[in-house]
Parts: C-alpha cells; structure tokens; sequence
C-alpha cells in the first residue's frame, strides 16, 4: 500500500523534530507567537513554517521579558480548544521538560485546521502563571 511509506515517514520526521528540540540542538525554530504574562514572555515555537492539522510536535519557550533569558518556569501544563457554535473541539497537549532550562517539548494533537486557543499554565521558581495564545493550525 502506498499509504504505508507515507504515514511512516511522517513519523520519522515527527520523531526527528522531537529528538532536536529535546536535545536542544541547534535546529531553526519558527517563532510563531509571543504573550506577555508578567515578567515572562511565552514563546510557541516550531520547526516548520506552523502548526500541523492531526499529530504535531512544537516547544514552548519561557523567556524573561526584560532580557530575553530563559527561565525554567517548572511545572508546565497544556491543553488546547477551538471555539465551535454548540460546543468546543478539544485538543489534546503533552508537555515535557527538555534538557534546556526554560524550553519544553509539546506533543499536540489538533483535530483540524483551524484556530485553536492554547492555554499553557505553568508553576515553578518563575512563579505561577498561564498565558493564552491564538494558534493557528494548517
């Protein structure tokens, strides 16, 4: 089936990236939203050009705002919504520390395109915070 070789090269990207951001490497990272909250700037990462429609990987960044320094934000949480006429969609977003300080790994899955509301929430030595970004999914 052709299928096959597709949907198994889509993961092998997905874990690639996966592997990157966790490592920290130096891979480019689109930068494709910021929110203030505090004195911390909340930073939605990819490595591609946005976010993906079904299963997507992306980072989370916590930067001060007066420096531009990541900042361990510790404890981070996750989840995504998109607004419909009777009742939200739901998302679904896992999120993991990586071996930089203030950088997270997110593991997303986006049940279609559109504009989905991702509310992170966060706790930790930075203090106890959420931010809300409007992400847009292709």
């Amino acid at each position: 089936m052709i299928a096959q070789p597709t949907v198994l090269l889509s993961r092998v990207v997905a874990v690639l990236a996966l592997a990157t951001i966790a490592c920290g490497q130096n891979t480019k990272l689109t930068e494709l939203q910021r929110v203030r909250s505090g004195s911390l700037d909340v930073v939605l990462l990819s490595p591609g050009d946005g976010l993906r429609h079904g299963r997507d990987t992306f980072a989370i960044e916590f930067r001060s705002s007066g420096d531009g320094a990541l900042v361990d934000a510790g404890e981070v949480r996750a989840s995504a919504t998109m607004p419909m006429p009777s009742m939200p969609m739901l998302g679904s977003i896992t999120v993991r520390r990586t071996n930089v300080a203030g950088r997270y790994e997110a593991d997303g899955q986006f049940e279609m395109a559109g504009t989905w509301r991702i509310t992170i929430e966060w706790n930790g030595a930075a203090g106890k915070g959420s931010a809300t970004i409007a992400g847009s999914v292709g």
